[in-house]
């Protein structure tokens, strides 16, 4: 059972627990209105992520969750970059107290995925019901692979979970309330953009590396080398074009597609 104890101590008013749903954030945009809600999916069958691909997850197994919380904010890219910062901090709390001995290497990946041993282990989608009113409504949907020993071959190769890398199962609702306490506990990070961006880039690898993306689904492949990430949420990629001079050009969340 969800410890509803522990969660409302930080900050829940209201779970709803879906043995089985669509989609968390579906439900959370149609049936909640109230602030500081959590839906808890025991399985999502149309869990998806950005650009609309599908989050496929065993049931009962991994977390399949969606936050909805009212901001204050102007900023709003800052709630992805935060949010999969509080994934990637919570989920080395829990791993460091309960796999003493093994090894597994959290990283951020722009702009919203956490990976462990260079494989997605979790992910967030937010979506923003009230763009032009204060406090904005966050539809924040998190998914985080757990228990799950065996993925699609498909996504095999770029994807993970704790009990993979760690060899031992895990609690879901521990992990779900170490999320959500560590979510409610730095929320001042909101507010303290340079710092926030700045922890995010201290846990990423990805200065300097060659990446290939499409701008559009189906436009051609570019290749470029990641110079930085700005505080404004934009990823600066150097890029050579055919006479071989090099632009830097900058994209934002929605913009582009990392290729694998």
């Amino acid at each position: 059972m969800i410890d509803f104890v522990k969660l409302s101590s930080s900050g829940i008013s209201k779970i709803f627990y879906l043995d089985s749903v669509d989609s968390t954030n579906k439900f959370a945009k149609t049936e909640v209105t109230d602030d500081n809600v959590l839906i808890v999916a025991g399985f999502q069958s149309k869990g998806r992520g950005r650009f609309e691909r599908s989050w496929q997850s065993d049931k009962g197994k991994n977390i399949t969750v969606t936050l909805v919380k009212m901001l204050d904010i102007s900023k709003v890219h800052l709630v992805n970059f935060y949010t999969s910062y509080i994934i990637l901090r919570a989920l080395k709390e829990i791993t460091s107290a309960n796999a003493s001995g093994s090894e597994g290497l959290f990283r951020l990946k722009w702009p919203n995925d956490v990976l462990l041993n260079s494989k997605k282990i979790a992910g967030v989608l937010t979506e923003l019901v009230n763009i032009n009113e204060n406090p904005k409504k966050f539809i924040i949907g998190l998914g985080v692979n757990v228990n799950q020993d065996s993925f699609p071959e498909e996504i095999s190769h770029k994807a993970t979970s704790l009990k993979k890398i760690f060899g031992a199962d895990f609690s879901v609702n521990e992990v779900i309330n170490t999320v959500i306490k560590c979510f409610y506990e730095n929320l001042m990070l909101l507010e303290q953009e340079s710092i926030l961006m700045e922890l995010w880039r201290l846990n990423t690898d990805i200065f300097g590396r060659e990446v290939s993306f499409r701008v559009t689904e189906n436009s051609e492949e570019l290749k470029g080398e990641v110079v930085e990430i700005a505080d404004d949420g934009g990823i600066k990629i150097k890029i050579s074009d055919n006479n071989n001079s090099k632009k830097i050009s900058t994209y934002y969340t929605g913009e582009i597609s990392f290729i694998y």
